[in-house]
């Protein structure tokens, strides 16, 4: 093959290449995009009914005891949110390769 047919081989699949992660890329901030759409709804959702508790406390100690609850769903929620979101990086990175 002449250097000029190498070149413009070349330069097509070095095309193809940019085409195909730039798809990858662009698929993995669009499923990025539904995670923080799905974890908002999901949290606004679920804080409405806990926040409801929170202020239905008629004494200090109520008060306390029902934020105290609320930790181990903002701590659910926090995780589900990070591991969805490095599955997804890692899915991404992986088609990159």
């Amino acid at each position: 093959m002449s250097n000029q047919k190498f070149a413009t081989a070349e330069s097509g699949s070095w095309a193809a290449n940019i085409t195909t992660m730039s798809a990858h890329l662009f698929d993995g901030v669009c499923e990025l995009a539904r995670l923080n759409l799905a974890t908002c709804r999901s949290i606004f959702a679920g804080s409405r009914e806990r926040f409801e508790g929170i202020l239905s406390a008629q004494t200090p100690e109520q008060l306390v005891r029902n934020q105290v609850d609320m930790l181990p769903w903002v701590a659910s929620q926090a995780a589900g949110y990070t591991r969805a979101y490095m599955e997804i990086a890692a899915e991404t990175a992986a088609k990159l390769r």
